[in-house]
Parts: C-alpha cells; sequence; structure tokens
C-alpha cells in the first residue's frame, strides 16, 4: 500500500506510536475526505488524543505513515505541518490575555496575509463567528465559552484547509456549547475539520460521520446515529465490555 495515492485530504496508514510498552494508537488507518466535519470519539485512554497529537506532529509515530493533501508528513514538526494548511486548537486555550480579541486575531492573521490582507481577514472572521460584541476586550476578562470563539477565530484567520480542534466545548454551559456547535457548522462550509470530543449532545450537533477509538484502534466509523446506537460502542462507553 505504500505507493497507493492518499485517497483523503488527510490519510494515516498502519499508523503506530508506542510509549513505553503501551501501544496509545495500533495500526489505525484513517481517511478524512475533503468538506468533512469528522468526530473523534471513544473513552478515556482510547487513542484519540495520541493521534491527534500525531497528525499535528505535535509527536512523532513509532512506526506507519500519515499523509495530508497528498504529502506525507510523518516526519514533519507542528509549524511544517501548519505551514502546509492545517490549523489545530489544543484543548487548552493559546491566546493572549493581555490584548484584545481583535489584537488576537491580528496577530494570527498576519502568519498569512501582509497587512491588508490581515485587516481583510480579521473582519471576516469577526463577521463570520459574530464576535462583534466583544471583540474589543481583553482576553483576559472574557469568558471561557468566548477566549475559547477567539481561539477557533485566530485559527481561521490563518485560512487553514483542515483545523483539528482538541475537545471544543469542553468547560463550556449548555448555551456555550450550542453556540460552538453552530460556529463550527459554519466554518464547515469553507474548511476540513476532525474534532476530538467527549460530549455526546454536541456531538449529534456537529458530525456527520463518527470515528470511535478504543484501545488505539479504530471500533467503528459509520454515521452518528449508527455509530451512538451501537451496542458495543455502548458498552465501551460504560464499561461493560472487553473488546480485543
Amino acid at each position: 500500500m505504500t505507493g497507493a495515492s492518499p485517497k483523503g485530504i488527510l490519510e494515516t496508514r498502519d499508523l503506530r506510536k508506542v510509549f513505553g510498552g503501551v501501544h496509545a494508537v495500533d495500526g489505525v488507518d484513517f481517511v478524512l475526505k475533503e468538506g468533512e466535519l469528522r468526530c473523534l470519539i471513544g473513552p478515556n485512554g482510547a487513542g484519540k488524543s495520541t493521534f491527534f497529537k500525531l497528525v499535528t506532529g505535535q509527536i512523532q509515530p513509532s512506526d506507519g505513515q500519515i499523509f495530508f493533501d497528498g504529502h506525507e508528513v510523518s516526519a514533519h514538526a507542528s509549524h511544517e505541518i501548519a505551514r502546509l494548511g492545517v490549523g489545530i486548537k489544543n484543548q487548552k486555550p493559546d491566546v493572549f490575555d493581555g490584548l484584545s480579541a481583535r489584537e488576537n486575531l491580528w496577530l494570527a492573521a498576519q502568519f498569512a496575509h501582509d497587512k491588508a490582507g490581515a485587516r481583510r481577514q480579521v473582519e471576516e472572521v469577526i463577521e463570520r463567528l459574530q464576535l462583534g460584541g466583544f471583540v474589543h476586550r481583553l482576553v483576559g476578562e472574557l469568558a471561557h465559552g468566548q477566549r475559547q470563539w477567539v481561539e477557533i477565530g485566530m485559527v481561521m484567520a490563518r485560512e487553514p484547509r483542515l483545523i483539528l480542534l482538541d475537545e471544543p466545548s469542553a468547560g463550556m454551559g449548555q448555551e456555550e456549547r450550542v453556540r460552538t456547535a453552530e460556529l463550527l457548522k459554519e466554518l464547515n462550509r469553507t474548511t476540513t475539520i476532525v474534532v476530538v470530543e467527549h460530549d455526546m449532545q454536541f456531538i449529534k450537533r456537529i458530525a456527520d460521520i463518527v470515528t470511535v477509538f478504543h484501545r488505539g484502534k479504530v471500533l467503528r466509523e459509520a454515521k452518528v446515529d449508527v455509530v451512538l446506537s451501537d451496542p458495543e460502542v455502548r458498552d465501551v462507553y460504560l464499561g461493560r465490555t472487553e473488546v480485543a
């Protein structure tokens, strides 16, 4: 299979990561088509966050291959993958608390645009994500959900082709989760998205196809309603079944 052409914008082939004898990711084959919004789910320790770090270059694989847009990136560092058009939002917000939301967006936009282009991109992000109500406030003064939205905007300001988000609804209240789901669906109109998530109600709001991880492997991959009604998936989440 090594010589075969990649099938999607993001693909992994027999991807593996071993930590001291523990197979955190164990032979994962994964294909993401351009334009998708895919959710990765699974119980704690299933391997989904390690998979996220592998495909974003935050850690290097023990074996296997990773492709982005037809190019192998298995040995690339995270900044190299970012330059190819991959945006990353980790679970912990990575923002500058002493600057306004607009200034944070401006700094992110400058990585991909000249000054005039950055200004245009900031205004587009503010409009698309409806950030105008607090865009002039210091980020350190914002509510948790607003801080997360600013960081999503910062990723968006670089105009990536693919965005990977690690638990974007973590720590949010119900209204914030609903708003975040709306933002991601708006963003998905122009950008391919992968979301690592635990919140089942949030997943139902945004997902079409869901990939379920368990013990470092892909357990199921199907439409969200099919996956969430699967007895084996439900048992894995409730801890009643041991799955090889």
